[in-house]
């Protein structure tokens, strides 16, 4: 391997993808060589050369699971022979989980310390000074125990990959997380006068929260680094879709999408979200005529996670749809077989005059919903089952399902979405007003119709900010 400032010279391709109202151009970082490329290389190289320019010789970083930086990190450590811990917090839920990121960083012997967001500086300190008792001198990567006072360091990649892009585009996205790439950009461009938008997906916090972080990061650089001014921050948050590392359908089909016509992957977390987000502002301000870039900022080992895991996709051969209507019909309230249904009719109806979508896991049926678009007079469709097996309940199945249900829908031209419920199926009822049905009249002495009038899905969170 090359030493890291051979490294940090490496040039990554950009490459121009189709588009009809815009040329648009990713720049591959993803493709930068080592350890699956992607932002995390280039500013983990930074941290590593400031560890060493304050003559310390233990790194720790901070990261869940899916953190690219963990893994960029812990991959860098092994090869320089450098201690390295990671901080690990549980998901918002409480929750952890393994990841192609996370099985990575512990094949480079880097060591994960797991703790709750209530208790990380708690955490950091007793790392830190457990490492000290050691006899090393450890460099924590965020600055002190609270996350601050290091701030510039990682803006330095990208305040230098700048130089590369500048002058050459009228529109730069990507996905912004801690601000480490989106604030390295800005500073380049205040430094060299630049006149693109950069505009950062959130995919972990609101505009607002992202906004405080990145004047922080842009104050420290201007304190440490070199002094900059004239500063424009955008961020959109309109695509977070209830936070870090969660994600919708029109995520998913962005990345199948992505894959498929270009062959570049993307993942739910950073770069699928953001791609996503870049798509739908450009259609949502008309913005056309335009040189747009996208850095695609990396996360390949997460893009494997999202294909090692549960798929959700339209089903149209009969015995598929029947083989779901058997596994999942036990879910409903009656079930169909209490009903006295026939579930091969069933199945055979929806398949000739309905459509079914279900998620896959290892090649087994573990959610569906079906329905019928043929109202033509009443611009209704009418949800006819919706089901998720008990063990995947809570995974927001059911809101990728209707995501879907309601964004075909659309595209035919219905108006609402009518569906029939149980009086005691309080749990159904709850579910679906979550989602913005209403109870509108009596189905029968024992159930309900439900109703929902459909609007076109699109962003519009957005802030921004200009100093």
């Amino acid at each position: 391997m090359q030493d890291d400032f051979g490294l940090m010279q490496i040039k990554t391709p950009v490459i121009q993808i189709p588009d009809e109202k815009n040329s648009i151009y990713i720049k591959r970082d993803d493709l930068f060589p080592f350890s699956f490329g992607g932002n995390k290389v280039r500013i983990a190289l930074e941290f590593i050369n400031d560890m060493k320019k304050q003559g310390k010789d233990c790194i720790v970083g901070y990261g869940n699971a899916r953190s690219n930086l963990s893994r960029a990190l812990a991959n860098l450590c092994y090869q320089f022979k450098i201690p390295c811990h990671i901080i690990s917090p549980a998901d918002e839920d409480g929750t952890r989980i393994d990841t192609y990121n996370s099985k990575m960083v512990l094949s480079c012997d880097a060591k994960f310390h797991y703790c709750r967001k209530t208790n990380v500086k708690e955490t950091v300190e007793s790392v830190l000074n457990d490492i000290r008792k050691e006899g090393l001198k450890p460099y924590y990567i965020y600055g002190d125990s609270t996350g601050k006072g290091n701030e510039h360091t990682p803006m330095l990649a990208y305040a230098k990959l700048y130089e590369e892009i500048k002058g050459q585009y009228d529109y730069i996205f990507l996905a912004t997380g801690t601000g480490m790439t989106q604030g390295g950009l800005l500073a380049g461009k205040a430094i060299n006068n630049g006149t693109e938008k950069i505009i950062g997906i959130s995919v972990a916090r609101s505009a607002a929260q992202e906004i405080e972080v990145l004047l922080k990061s842009l104050e420290c650089f201007s304190d440490r680094i070199q002094k900059i001014e004239n500063y424009e921050i955008n961020v959109e948050d309109a695509y977070l879709c209830d936070g870090y590392g969660t994600y919708n359908r029109q995520i998913e089909k962005t990345i199948h999408q992505q894959l498929t016509c270009n062959g570049m992957p993307l993942d739910p977390t950073y770069t699928g979200k953001a791609f996503w987000g870049m798509q739908d502002y450009l259609n949502r301000k008309c913005i056309t005529g335009k040189k747009v870039l996208f850095i695609h900022t990396g996360g390949t080992p997460l893009f494997f996670d999202y294909m090692n895991g549960i798929q959700l996709r339209e089903v149209s051969d009969n015995n598929a749809v029947e083989e779901a209507v058997e596994r999942l019909e036990i879910m409903l309230v009656p079930s169909l077989s209490e009903r006295d249904v026939n579930l091969a009719q069933y199945a055979e109806k929806l398949c000739i005059h309905g459509r079914v979508w279900c998620h896959y896991d290892m090649g087994k049926p573990v959610s569906i919903i079906a329905g019928y678009f043929n109202d033509m007079t009443s611009q209704t469709a009418y949800l006819s089952m919706l089901a998720v097996a008990k063990e995947y309940q809570g995974k927001k199945l059911a809101s990728s399902l209707l995501s879907e249900f309601e964004d075909y829908a659309i595209q035919k031209g219905m108006a609402y979405v009518k569906l029939e419920v149980r009086k005691h199926n309080t749990a159904a009822q709850n579910l679906y007003r979550k989602f913005g049905y209403e109870i509108i009249d009596e189905a029968s002495e024992t159930s309900l119709y439900m109703k929902k009038k459909l609007k076109n899905i699109g962003g519009g969170g957005k802030k921004s900010i200009s100093f």
